[in-house]
């Protein structure tokens, strides 16, 4: 390989360059069956850094929350065109891999799990399954009343810089046709639903092998069954107590600005609107509202 090709790699990249070189390996393109591959779906704003961090006191796994380049614009037209996927799957397969062969890659040759956290690769999960079809996902849900607040301190879908890479009912919904009348409230607790059922949705298509739904205030609150639980859906034995509580004490990412009532302080108009848009999405989920 010419040194100037050489230098245009990243560190990784050569790295794994020169270790195949010197032991006259092959590259993997593939997972086994047998190699842990994780992903997490979400809304976001449910703790799903703490996840990473609480993943990344293990050392048999790479743990990654927000790896670059983010696909949260792809991931909002694979919820677009999700009934074209399959008719375009050789695509959107080379898409997803093209943005994730390095660290997808990195994690083959070190003989390590790999696990993704962010909410950003959620909509790419049937892609995701494709490429890789012993996957496993972990649907990170959050009551909708802290995961809506959050959105509107934020300002999302009030001109938030990210706002071109949330997904938008289709156009042929009934969402669709009254979108543009919907007050921002609306649409931050229509996201919740929406992106909820989607998930369940399409886990509901996978084996239970496969497929784990936890609440993110069990995680918040480090519930013993809940933490168990993860780790073992991960092949993974469980850290220490004080290792866990050092972490979940942190409150990573927690939500310090931005103006917006806590829910028990929300309007009857707001919890009325909440129950009519999110009230069966939340049912399901085991939220009372």
């Amino acid at each position: 390989m010419e040194i100037s090709k050489l230098l245009d790699r990243t560190p990784r990249q050569i790295y794994h360059y020169l270790q195949r070189r010197i032991s006259q390996s092959r590259q993997r393109e593939e997972f086994p069956d047998n190699h842990l591959s994780m992903f997490v779906l979400s809304t976001g704003r449910v703790g799903t850094q703490t996840l990473s961090a609480l993943f990344q006191l293990k050392d048999n796994v790479f743990v990654y929350h927000e790896p670059k380049p983010n696909l949260y614009a792809l991931s909002k037209l694979a919820y677009k065109y999700s009934g074209q996927l399959l008719q375009y799957e050789e695509v959107w397969q080379e898409a997803f891999m093209t943005a994730r062969k390095d660290i997808i890659n990195h994690s083959l040759n070190c003989n390590k799990g790999y696990i993704e956290t962010s909410p950003q690769t959620t909509f790419l999960a049937p892609v995701i399954l494709q490429v890789i079809p012993k996957v496993r996902f972990i649907h990170v849900v959050r009551d909708p009343r802290f995961v809506v607040r959050s959105g509107m301190r934020r300002k999302w879908y009030e001109g938030h810089p990210a706002d071109r890479t949330r997904i938008v009912p289709h156009s042929e919904s009934e969402a669709g046709h009254k979108w543009e009348t919907y007050t921002p409230l609306k649409k931050n607790i229509w996201l919740w639903a929406e992106t909820n059922r989607w998930i369940m949705e399409f886990l509901s298509t996978l084996p239970n092998e496969q497929k784990m739904t936890i609440h993110s205030e069990d995680i918040f609150s480090a519930e013993k069954e809940t933490i168990e639980k993860i780790f073992s859906f991960v092949s993974e034995s469980v850290p220490s107590k004080n290792k866990i509580l050092g972490v979940v004490n942190k409150r990573l990412n927690a939500q310090k600005r931005g103006d917006f009532p806590k829910p028990d302080k929300w309007t009857e108009a707001m919890n009325i609107e909440l129950k009519a848009v999110a009230g069966e999405t939340a049912k399901a989920l085991g939220y009372r509202l």
